[in-house]
């Protein structure tokens, strides 16, 4: 009798913390991250809430996995145990360990060769299943080895061939000496153009050297053959247990963990099809910037209100704390509103806001291109650091340690 009352007064304390969790959400405001933490205690402690995975998935190991953000390192470590492949575990460990934080090789090939006294062959071998892990491009030798890692894991083959021969007059963007040299037409130069500033040059830069900096995206984004693609992401698909549920039905305390399984459920359902809504309609505004590259276009708060039917408070606390995946980086969603300029003209305002930032710098300290993204932000200004470099260029200025002025 007595272990059955300790039973009940758990079981009522338990509930008590389940509800204080629940009612603690902001749905729609809260980030992923902190949604999930609180999914996880949950899953914990209510009988009827389960995690429903695909066939052959580690539930435990999602669990585990939004509780603890994993590193470059362990994501590789996981996807080396489910290769098929053969290899040799010491070699792959060594290669593994050997990458520094930007995922590249610390070494030359020669010392690794000298230092594990291999031939060519097998240490090409072992790269090749590296090279073919996620983030695609890493173990790479540097930024450029790792373009050229992406176009060949992604069959770019002419991009791949063009970007061999020519990456330096590529990277100074001189079309009429490729088309010179080549003899393709513009339009394939500037298809194959595409495809090589798709690719990512610090791919595994989305690991953050510290796991509590990292940030979880809800939304990936990816673009293939000039089509955006928008999949929901980190978001556990969650169900109730009714069988269970008809069995105990008639106990108060469990009828009200099995509300809260339906609340829950409920709620992330909504919130998650709201992130997915607005985000599709930012998407469709801002389509030239992901597949041209283009400066984002002029959208704002109450443009975006009128585009979904939402009010403009519900949309300011969907794009609040809600990021995004595109081309191995996190962005805010909210970056891709924009306000529009007296002239109407986005790029005009960011172009000249550069140029003031550049005129009054530190000339022995010159801002990078990210610090300057960073100063843009604090204006409003919102683009990317690839958008900073293309508006540089176009402006003549050159780069930051080009611009550094030594004593």
């Amino acid at each position: 009798m007595k272990q059955k009352m300790q039973y009940i007064q758990t079981l009522k304390q338990t509930l008590k913390l389940n509800q204080k969790l629940l009612k603690s959400l902001d749905f729609l405001t809260d980030n992923i991250d902190d949604i999930n933490k609180v999914v996880q205690q949950v899953l914990e402690t209510n009988p009827f809430l389960e995690l429903k995975s695909p066939k052959n998935y580690d539930t435990q190991q999602f669990i585990e996995s939004i509780s603890n953000k994993r590193s470059l390192k362990d994501d590789l470590y996981l996807q080396l145990s489910a290769c098929t492949r053969p290899y040799n575990e010491d070699l792959m460990d060594y290669l593994i360990e050997s990458l520094d934080d930007s995922g590249f090789l610390s070494y030359p090939i020669d010392q690794y060769l000298t230092d594990l006294d291999i031939d060519r062959e097998l240490l090409d071998a072992h790269l090749d299943i590296l090279r073919s892990f996620e983030p695609n491009g890493v173990g790479a030798a540097d930024a450029i080895d790792s373009i050229l890692i992406q176009l060949k894991n992604n069959n770019k083959t002419k991009s791949y061939t063009l970007f061999r021969d020519y990456q330096d007059v590529i990277l100074t963007q001189n079309y009429s000496l490729i088309k010179q040299k080549t003899g393709l037409k513009k339009e394939e130069i500037d298809h194959l153009f595409y495809e090589i500033r798709s690719c990512n040059p610090f791919p595994c830069n989305m690991y953050s050297s510290s796991q509590d900096d990292y940030i979880s995206p809800d939304i990936l984004i990816e673009v293939e053959d000039s089509n955006i693609m928008i999949t929901p992401i980190n978001q556990p698909e969650l169900i109730v247990n009714d069988l269970l549920y008809e069995k105990v039905k008639n106990d108060e305390n469990m009828k009200s963990y099995f509300n809260d399984a339906h609340f829950l459920i409920e709620n992330l359902t909504k919130r998650n099809q709201t992130v997915l809504f607005v985000a599709n309609a930012l998407v469709d505004i801002q389509s030239g910037y992901f597949l041209y590259d283009d400066e984002l276009y002029p959208c704002t708060l109450s443009q975006l209100a009128s585009k979904t039917g939402f009010h403009e408070s519900t949309i300011s606390r969907t794009l609040n704390n809600k990021y995004y995946s595109f081309n191995g980086e996190v962005y805010p969603l909210k970056q891709l509103l924009v306000s529009q300029t007296a002239s109407g003209d986005s790029s005009d305002s960011i172009k000249k806001a550069i140029v003031e930032l550049v005129d009054s710098e530190d000339k022995e300290h010159p801002l990078s291109d990210n610090q300057i993204l960073k100063k843009l932000e604090e204006l409003e200004l919102h683009c990317s650091r690839r958008v900073i470099v293309k508006y540089r260029q176009q402006l003549n200025i050159p780069s930051s340690t080009k611009r550094k002025v030594l004593k």
